[in-house]
């Protein structure tokens, strides 16, 4: 047959679909002219603009059956702090026309001829108050208030303010197991947070419905079992509690606020992929070296980390040393960053606010008693330890301060005894402050060793000498013979474990 002979020629350039077509098609010949008429997309053209009729697609995807609803919360302050959901219905899709001209630079031909094909432009990315991409680069804007202090998001639906600080952070992990506001708030010892005024459930500070507490750690929600709310609840007591038992409160379903160390989505968004796209990058190493920073310049940001001096890190310790100047170099820097640390720690338990009775001791000295703050802060005091009193002042007496030493410690209230009685406030019993006196004699004594070691010889034994040096040394016999009975005049005899 005819058909057959032509499905031969050319090789594989040409084809034979059968009796159905016996037109030869080859690849060389194809038209792109094949779509016919009734497939043109003129009627999606407005005269001979050339723009889109936005009103009437986003009208016709406003009016689809499967269209998605959006939900809305309620939020109320405490003490009916219920979140309750309901669905709005379909919202309106359309856009508003001063939308069309900015729609990710995307532009039609306006020739008026109806076979002009679409032409879209590089799109030049930007977004308000955030940042914007040029040559590939992220340059960042002036950002609001509410940005995050890691990253720079500012969606009010994904930022939480911590009420410690007052430093906003959002729910994004970023390079870090845990999102940044819990990032931040457990490596600055903060519990207390507030969600944004703009966000779905408003400035709400999340606390238990029943007792008000406010430690977001402890913080969990329950299911309410007839209505469409869920309550914020603490872990413990209320949780527990078989008072509310008999509410209609379902507390076997009672869940926490955060999971995989994050708040949940439902009460703070993720951010959006485009929003990330012109956040700030940070690294974990960056995250700990800017609250490092926070705890003395509460205003610090990413860039005073690359000022010179403030990234610099003490050189390591070693296994084995050189000599007695070598450790000396290496040592004394460590022991005084710790000795500022430990300053700083102290200076940092200052306590306001107090209320103070007096009394007088056997010794006619001065004795304050008063309760201190141990809820927030992890306070370590024993008998012996020093703090500073001291009150402001009023109309009638005029501001004092003394030290004292801790002479007894009866559950949380602290017996100061004051080493001078003078122009003591006896009458006054509120608005004192305490502050704990920092002392660096252990660090002084260190200091005082490594330099005694390192420029005089005979400070210690040579076996003592190599041995701190990191090198590996026998240990010397000692040929002495020991009495047979330790003792001293006027102390009893050591026993065997003592020896």
């Amino acid at each position: 047959m005819e058909g057959e002979g032509n499905s031969q020629v050319d090789g594989d350039a040409m084809y034979n679909y059968g009796e159905a077509g016996t037109q030869d098609l080859s690849f060389l010949d194809f038209s792109p002219s094949t779509q016919g008429t009734e497939y043109a997309y003129e009627t999606y053209l407005e005269g001979e603009k050339g723009k889109l009729d936005f009103e009437s697609a986003s009208a016709s995807v406003s009016s689809h059956p499967h269209s998605v609803g959006t939900q809305s919360y309620a939020y109320e302050s405490a003490p009916n702090s219920q979140i309750s959901t309901q669905a709005t219905g379909t919202e309106d899709m359309s856009l508003p026309g001063s939308l069309v001209d900015g729609m990710g630079g995307m532009s039609v031909g306006a020739s008026g001829s109806q076979g002009e094909e679409l032409a879209f432009e590089e799109p030049f990315l930007e977004t308000e108050d955030f940042g914007k991409e040029e040559d590939g680069v992220v340059v960042q804007q002036d950002l609001p208030e509410h940005a995050c202090r890691y990253c720079g998001v500012h969606n009010p639906g994904c930022v939480v303010k911590c009420n410690s600080c007052s430093k906003w952070f959002c729910n994004h992990r970023g390079s870090t197991s845990g999102s940044h506001i819990i990032n931040h708030l457990v490596r600055a010892k903060h519990k207390e947070v507030q969600l944004h005024a703009d966000s779905a459930l408003g400035d709400t500070i999340l606390e238990c419905y029943n007792c008000g507490c406010k430690n977001i750690f402890l913080l969990g929600f329950i299911p309410a079992k007839t209505e469409s709310v869920v309550v914020l609840l603490c872990r413990d007591p209320c949780a527990s509690s078989k008072e509310l038992k008999d509410m209609d409160w379902d507390l076997k379903q009672w869940m926490p606020l955060i999971k995989d160390r994050a708040f949940l989505p439902w009460l703070v968004k993720l951010p959006s992929e485009g929003e990330l796209q012109y956040s700030r990058k940070i690294t974990a190493q960056q995250i700990n070296k800017l609250e490092e920073l926070w705890k003395n310049d509460g205003e610090a940001t990413l860039e005073d980390l690359e000022k010179p001096g403030v990234d610099d890190e003490p050189h390591p310790v070693l296994v084995r040393y050189e000599d007695a100047f070598q450790y000396q170099s290496i040592f004394g820097p460590l022991v005084k960053l710790e000795a500022e640390y430990d300053r700083k720690m102290k200076e940092s338990l200052t306590q306001t606010g107090l209320s103070a009775r007096w009394d007088m001791g056997l010794n006619k000295k001065r004795h304050v008693y008063f309760s201190l703050h141990t809820a927030d802060q992890e306070l370590r005091l024993v008998p012996g330890d020093e703090l500073r009193l001291r009150y402001g002042g009023d109309n009638t007496h005029p501001a004092w301060s003394c030290v004292g030493h801790v002479i007894r410690l009866v559950g949380d209230e602290v017996c100061l005894e004051l080493r001078s009685n003078a122009a003591a406030p006896t009458d006054v019993t509120h608005n004192f402050a305490v502050d704990f006196v920092w002392k660096s004699t252990s660090f002084d004594r260190m200091q005082a060793a490594m330099k005694s070691f390192s420029v005089d010889q005979n400070a210690v034994s040579p076996f003592l000498y190599r041995a701190l040096l990191g090198y590996d040394v026998e240990e010397p016999e000692l040929r002495v013979t020991l009495p047979k009975v330790f003792s001293a005049p006027g102390l009893p005899e050591l026993n065997h474990s003592q020896i």
